[in-house]
């Protein structure tokens, strides 16, 4: 499982709605459907996996952070839209990542 993350100045109700639309309207080949969701985070199924997104405080800003063991491009894609392409991390450690994907 990989992580990716980044910091956004977008409200986290507003990340959650992004989310939505992005990875159940937009994301193509695959169809996402939404498993469970928060106020904070949301978790969807496709084809291809799983994905979670989170959003948390860090100092005055959002941290998104999202994990998904195969739509990492997926997942940048999606970050991206919330900041700078450069302020996106990819690759972080998780719990039992094997550094695969």
């Amino acid at each position: 499982m990989l992580i990716q993350e980044t910091l956004t100045d977008v409200p986290a109700p507003e990340v959650i709605q992004r989310a939505r639309t992005f990875f159940t309207l937009q994301f193509s080949p695959y169809a996402a459907f939404v498993e469970d969701e928060g106020d904070t985070y949301i978790r969807f199924h496709t084809e291809s996996g799983g994905l979670t997104l989170a959003v948390g405080r860090q100092g005055d800003r959002n941290l998104v952070r999202g994990s998904t063991s195969r739509l990492n491009h997926e997942l940048s894609q999606f970050l991206v839209t919330l900041s700078k392409p450069e302020e996106v991390r990819q690759s972080l450690p998780g719990p039992g990542a094997s550094g695969a994907g």
